[in-house]
C-alpha cells in the first residue's frame, strides 16, 4: 500500500496566486464594453483567452499541490538544483534585453527589437549562438507583427525604420 502524498502548502498558495490573477484579467476583460473591437474581436476576447489560460494552469499547479507537489523538480539535495542556470549574468542578459527593447523599438522597429530581446533571453539561458538566436527571434517575431498589423488593425513600430 501506498502512502498518501501530503499537501504542499506553498506550492498551493503559488496555484491559487494564478488563479486569481487569472480571475482579475476575466473581470477586467468583462468590464471593456463590447464595441471596442479591432477588426473582427472585441477588446475582450484577448484578456479572456489569457484568463483561461492562467485558470487552467493554476488549477493544474493546484492539484500537483494537493497530490504531493509540483512534478519534474529537481532534488534539493542535487547540486545542479541549487543554482540557476546562467545565475547573475544571466539575469543580466535578460535585464539587458528588456530594456533594450525599451530604448530601441522606436529606432530599429518592433520586429528587429523583439528578435534582440529573444537574442538577450537565449543568451541569459546559457545559449552561446547570438546569431542564429537572433534569426529565430525575428522568426518568430514577424508573424506576431504581421497578426498585429494586418489581423487585427494594430500599428506597431514598422519593420525597419526608415533611417537604415
Amino acid at each position: 500500500m501506498t502512502q498518501p502524498r501530503a499537501i504542499v502548502p506553498v506550492q498551493l498558495v503559488i496555484g491559487a496566486g494564478v488563479i486569481a490573477i487569472s480571475a482579475v484579467l476575466a473581470f477586467g476583460a468583462f468590464r471593456f464594453p463590447p464595441e471596442m473591437g479591432f477588426v473582427i474581436l472585441g477588446a475582450h476576447v484577448y484578456p479572456y483567452a489569457v484568463a483561461a489560460f492562467l485558470g487552467v494552469v493554476g488549477l493544474v499547479l493546484s492539484y500537483q499541490a494537493f497530490t504531493g507537489g509540483f512534478r519534474e523538480l529537481a532534488d534539493h539535495d542535487d547540486e545542479s538544483a541549487k543554482t540557476l542556470p546562467g545565475g547573475k549574468a544571466g539575469a543580466a542578459w535578460v535585464t539587458a534585453g528588456l530594456v533594450g527593447v525599451a530604448l530601441l523599438i522606436n529606432l530599429i522597429g518592433f520586429v528587429l527589437s523583439a528578435g534582440l530581446l529573444f537574442a538577450c533571453s537565449a543568451r541569459g539561458f546559457g545559449s552561446r549562438r547570438p546569431v542564429r538566436d537572433l534569426a529565430i527571434g525575428i522568426a518568430l517575431t514577424l508573424p506576431i507583427y504581421w497578426l498585429f498589423n494586418a489581423g487585427l488593425g494594430v500599428s506597431l513600430p514598422p519593420l525597419v525604420n526608415a533611417w537604415i
